[in-house]
């Protein structure tokens, strides 16, 4: 199978399609008289639209922050599309000359990449969808038609499989939900994908290239929808690693205090092997194996003092990027933020130096903030990749694997650091500390387990 370079890196082509695609009633309806009233003067293939509209529709349900912060606005990577039609710019054309997509025009200034969206009546929300059959696209070269996924391209056949064998959402109760939600953009994201569930129309992305984790439509579905997630009727229940990211951070110091990975990490010993970094890490450790990382860690940083929850930030990522103003519901979920943002940032950015929240960290931590400036100096960019991937191979190529060769009669999906069953099999297996043995194990350390 070919493969051609993204920006996102190397993606295998064709394109990988089911018969049917579901899209709002309304944009189907306007496509559709479009067509019949003012027809394309190009080669056009209806089915070809109807997918290009998809990418919009599903590209915004992946990343929320389309909706939140950019207006519903999408940027589509230019290469892919030219490989699905050397004419893709002509249906874009198409589409906003008749009222169906609204355009953003590229910013330098802005950093900012051309962008698309529906147009909408913003007073009225799409409760009504419609199945398409794309099925025709099979005849062009770079679309190949199947019946279901297997999972084999992602190496995660053993999650996959569990999709089509008893996967359901309670569609009612979820849209009920779904309608509380007071943006309009985001509530219009989250009725598509529980459409999208209900229709089990499924897709399975994972490249080695950059996270490496396993995309599906669980993994972008708001936290808010999951209760009305369900196998075969039974309920679903969820385990995640407390602390994911600051844990796998101490799987990597530890490994380099064993030596294994010493090579790769040899700027970095003289403060790993300084009293002053061993204190504060000793400190850190606890906190994130046996305690509340992000509580305790709130209190070192703020002292007691009443802070403001509600902070301006940037939000997106390479020409997309956007400030929003953001309020968190308390000060542990703010500091869950910064110190992420804290373990990635460029250390020689703007932000970085001028961010209050990041001096105090600075200050109370000194030779734990030297680590991780020592760690970033290279490529800061590496570590955030480097972290994701030890994750993503953690779960789904060691825990989720040997747990199928264990029971492969329990339905297992996964939502990057966290693991869904169904409540009998959690309990059945005593799922939580199978977890954790498992993951000491591999990682030679122990991590909490949140129910």
């Amino acid at each position: 199978m070919n493969k051609i370079k993204t920006k996102r890196g190397f993606e295998k082509r064709p394109a990988r399609i089911t018969k049917f695609i579901s899209l709002p009633k309304f944009i189907v309806s306007k496509l559709e008289n479009s067509i019949l009233n003012n027809p394309p003067t190009f080669n056009f293939n209806n089915s070809l639209a109807f997918y290009f509209l998809n990418l919009i529709a599903t590209r915004r349900f992946i990343d929320p922050n389309f909706d939140e912060c950019f207006e519903g606005f999408v940027s589509l990577d230019s290469k892919l599309l030219e490989h699905y039609s050397y004419n893709y710019k002509k249906y874009f054309i198409y589409f906003t000359d008749n009222g169906i997509l609204e355009k953003r025009i590229y910013s330098k200034d802005k950093n900012r990449a051309n962008s698309f969206r529906f147009i909408y009546n913003s007073e009225i929300d799409c409760k009504e969808f419609v199945k398409v059959d794309i099925s025709n696209l099979q005849k062009l070269k770079n679309f190949e038609l199947i019946e279901k996924y297997t999972g084999k391209d992602e190496k995660c056949s053993h999650l996959v499989k569990w999709f089509y064998e008893g996967l359901e959402i309670d569609s009612q109760q979820a849209i009920l939900e779904a309608q509380k939600e007071p943006n309009f953009l985001k509530r219009q994201s989250y009725l598509l994908g529980i459409e999208k569930l209900k229709n089990k129309e499924y897709w399975f992305t994972r490249n080695s290239h950059t996270d490496n984790r396993l995309h599906t439509p669980l993994t972008n579905l708001s936290k808010k929808l999951r209760p009305f997630l369900s196998f075969k009727g039974e309920k679903l229940v969820n385990l995640d690693i407390r602390s994911s990211q600051p844990y796998f951070r101490v799987v990597l110091i530890e490994r380099i205090y064993s030596r294994i990975a010493t090579l790769m990490f040899e700027n970095v010993k003289n403060h790993l092997y300084s009293s002053g970094f061993r204190k504060e890490y000793s400190k850190i450790k606890n906190w994130i194996l046996n305690e509340d990382f992000y509580t305790e860690i709130s209190k070192v940083l703020f002292e007691g003092r009443k802070i403001s929850l509600t902070r301006t930030e940037w939000a997106g990522r390479g020409k997309n990027k956007e400030k929003k103003t953001v309020t968190y519901e308390n000060e542990r979920e703010l500091t869950k933020k910064l110190i992420l943002r804290l373990f990635y940032i460029d250390t020689n950015s703007y932000l970085y130096r001028h961010d209050s929240d990041l001096k105090i960290f600075d200050e109370k931590f000194p030779y734990f903030s030297a680590f991780l400036k020592e760690l970033k100096k290279s490529n800061y960019k590496y570590l955030s990749k480097l972290m994701q991937n030890e994750e993503a191979h953690c779960i789904l190529d060691e825990v989720t694997k040997r747990l199928n060769q264990l029971y492969p009669k329990m339905p297992l999906f996964t939502i990057h650091d966290s693991i869904m069953t169904t409540e009998y099999w959690a309990e059945r297996t005593n799922l939580k500390k199978l977890i954790q043995s498992m993951m000491l194990e591999v990682n030679r350390v122990k991590p909490q387990i949140n129910n």
